[in-house]
């Protein structure tokens, strides 16, 4: 009797696990498929916003840009960020910008200097010395 109380409980056990397993094998496939479904409909979403950039590329083009920004703004927002992002001061920025000028001419924020005048060029030149 003994040995058929050891085979019942070991039985009942045994049920208790497959119970067991079997619960957590269709909560991880109800999670799959929760994660599949999820992943289709953000690749859906990838692929229209992909299409929306395509088509925004299309229509906006150089010539046809939202904002028109002269020289003078581009020497703006370069003093701006070398005073912000470089941690330099307003005093030297001129003669940063000349030694940019120098380096490379292409550059167009640099254009703000052939506006000046030959004596505003003195001041700058005489104060940052």
């Amino acid at each position: 009797m003994p040995q058929l109380s050891k085979l019942i409980r070991s039985r009942d056990e045994w049920r208790a696990k497959a119970i067991q397993r079997a619960n957590e094998n269709r909560e991880h496939r109800k999670a799959q498929q929760r994660n599949r479904a999820q992943i289709t409909a953000l690749k859906q979403q990838l692929k229209q916003l992909q299409q929306r950039i395509d088509t925004d590329k299309k229509t906006l083009t150089p010539d046809n840009s939202l904002v028109e920004r002269s020289s003078k703004q581009d020497v703006r927002t370069l003093c701006v960020l070398l005073v912000i992002q470089a941690v330099v001061s307003y005093r030297s920025i001129p003669r940063i910008l000349t030694l940019l000028e120098a380096s490379a001419e292409n550059l167009r924020a640099c254009q703000w200097r052939k506006s000046r005048t030959q004596s505003d060029r003195y001041l700058y030149t005489s104060r940052s010395s």
